[in-house]
């Protein structure tokens, strides 16, 4: 709610929208689902024609921790 509470403030007029992939949602310690999820989910949405940036937030560990896993799966575009 506070992320969309700020871009409404920031981006009035809609021209940015934010999704967040249910894999967000997940725990798995203290990471949002485990690494497979994690990678998936970011495969999903960096892949997505329709999406233009993704976003992370909080930290930055894991990303090492599925690096290698994701990087073979990006498409070109």
């Amino acid at each position: 709610e506070a992320i969309k509470a700020w871009m409404a403030e920031h981006y009035p007029d809609g021209e940015v929208a934010v999704v967040f992939h249910p894999a967000c949602f997940l725990k798995h310690g203290h990471f949002a689902g485990d690494d497979r999820a994690r990678a998936d989910a970011f495969v999903e949405y960096a892949n997505d024609p329709r999406i233009d940036a993704v976003w992370f937030a909080r930290g930055g560990y894991g990303s090492c921790r599925i690096a290698e896993a994701v990087i073979p799966r990006l498409n070109d575009v």
